[in-house]
Parts: C-alpha cells; structure tokens; sequence
C-alpha cells in the first residue's frame, strides 16, 4: 500500500482510471450480486449456510495473550460483518477451539455463528 504522501506515476493513475472505468460499465445489479455471499442449504435442516467458512487450524493455536487474540478477534469481526458464518474448528488444533470460543463470546457472537467441529475416534 502507498504512503498517503507519496506522489503516483502517471501509470498508477491511469491503471485507477481504467479500473474505476471497468467498474463503472458493469450493471448495477451484477456489481451488488457479487458482494453477496453465496449460500447452499444443509439437506437435513435447510438451513442455508456461506460457501466459504473460516479455518482455525494453526492460525488460532494460539496463547490467550492479547497480542495473539487481538488480530483473531478481528478476523471473527470481518467475518461475520461480511455474512460469514461458518467456523471450522476442532479438539485436534490445540489451542484453536478454546480460542475461537473465547473470542467469539467475547465479541458477542456465538449465536451467529456455525461451529463445525470434528471428533478423533479409532476403530
């Protein structure tokens, strides 16, 4: 990303324009179809779900440190402000369950979210 002071080629500005041409010839409706996310319905419930969830594997294995929670929550707050609801989670990722239900209580959401957690069975 740019500095807010730094002074733009003329090729940035005209690759801006031409972008914001692109943009500007699309139908309106197809514009706002696309920020909308995609959803499939569960056969058993129909309960209709995002297509696209949020793993916790490794990223959220992480010390309850503020330091560490900090961008985590964050990430939960893009998540669910763009729709997003589904969570894939699991006892086998360490830390990461425990850490997403903290910060998901924390921020409030737990009722908006889909949990999909896996249990290890042998045999």
């Amino acid at each position: 990303m740019r500095d807010s002071k730094a002074d733009y080629s003329r090729r940035d500005v005209l690759r801006l324009l031409a972008a914001s041409g692109a943009l500007a010839a699309l139908p309106a409706g197809l514009v706002t179809a696309a920020s909308e996310m995609l959803r499939r319905q569960i056969p058993s419930s129909g309960e209709a779900l995002p297509v696209i969830g949020l793993g916790t594997s490794q990223v959220f294995d992480v010390d309850r440190d503020e330091a560490a929670l900090e961008p985590l929550a964050r990430v939960l707050e893009i998540l669910t402000g763009q729709g997003g609801t589904v969570v894939d989670t699991s006892p086998m990722y360490g830390r990461a369950e425990g850490v997403t239900g903290h910060l998901a209580g924390e921020a409030g959401i737990t009722d908006r979210l889909f949990l999909a957690t896996k249990v290890w069975t042998e045999g």
